[in-house]
Formats: C-alpha cells, structure tokens, sequence
C-alpha cells in the first residue's frame, strides 16, 4: 500500500504538464497581491484566495497545462487537442460569462441598497437576508487579466514542458 501510494506521488511529481498548472496557478494568485497594490496603493493578502483580478489564474493554469502537453505529447496529439478547446472554454467562460456574471451582482448589489434606502422590501427566500448581505461581484475577468494569464501560462508551460524531469 505505502509502495503504491509513493509511486502515484512520484508519478505526480514527474507530471509536468499538471505540475505547470498548478505552478502557473499558484505563481498567478500570488501575483496578485503586488499588483493589487501597485493598482490601488492597498495590500490585500486576500487576494491570493480570490476569483477575478490581474492575471487570471484560470487563463494561466489552462494555458501552461496546454503548452506543456504540447511539449510532452506533442501538437499532433489528441490530447493536446483536447486542451486546446478546454483552454479556450476557459478562457472565454473567465473573461465573458464569469465577468457579465460579476456585473449582475453589482447591479443587484446597488439595487438592493436603493431599495434599502427607500424603505422597500422584498422577502425572494424563505430564510431571513441579513442586512448588508452583499452578492460577490469579482468574478471574473477583464480581457486583458485573461491575457496577461494566458501570456504567463504559457511561459510557465512553456518551462515545465521542455525541462521539467
């Protein structure tokens, strides 16, 4: 059993296109944080756990995952294929359906308040909605975070792919 489990961990570990993604995710999230207060001159370690924000990690992990695989199994393969339209699905879904998403919420977030400040309620649950109760409203990301995450998952794939075990 522990002989097993030590050649699933190695087998893992000499994953580069997996071990790119998660790398490019991770290098991404964390890059976060100084950007974030280049941008706004305000440290928010948070921002290592948050969706949306400048790169997008999901553009990243994508990437990096595809340009590795086009390293390890090369551009031919259906493999790579596969994590060419995955990437993609990715990429749109981060930068269009997630970000119109977060508008919403901002829209229903600024609704909400109005009609707080004029006295109106509406009850849309059977569970009680505490006030100051507010929709999360970064969600996804402007194109430009998507290829700004693109960019640097490639590097990153790019890295892991050609020397990475």
């Amino acid at each position: 059993m522990f002989h097993q489990l030590i050649h699933f961990l190695t087998g893992i570990w000499h994953n580069s296109p997996l071990i790119a993604a998660f790398a490019a995710i991770i290098i991404t999230q964390v890059l976060k944080i100084p950007i974030h207060f280049i941008l706004y001159r305000v440290w928010d370690l948070h921002k290592v756990v948050d969706a949306g924000g400048m790169p997008s990690s999901h553009a990243a992990g994508a990437a990096a995952l595809t340009t590795a695989l086009a390293y390890v199994v090369g551009p031919q393969s259906p493999t790579f294929a596969t994590a060419v339209v995955f990437t993609a699905i990715v990429m749109y879904d981060a930068g269009g359906i997630r970000r119109h998403a977060g508008e919403h919420a901002a829209l229903l977030n600024r609704i909400a308040m109005e009609m707080r400040r004029s006295g109106m309620t509406i009850q849309s649950s059977p569970e009680p909605v505490f006030e100051g109760e507010r929709l999360k409203e970064i969600l996804g990301h402007e194109p430009r975070e998507v290829v700004v995450g693109a960019i640097l998952g490639i590097m990153i794939g790019a890295v892991f792919g050609k020397w990475w075990w």
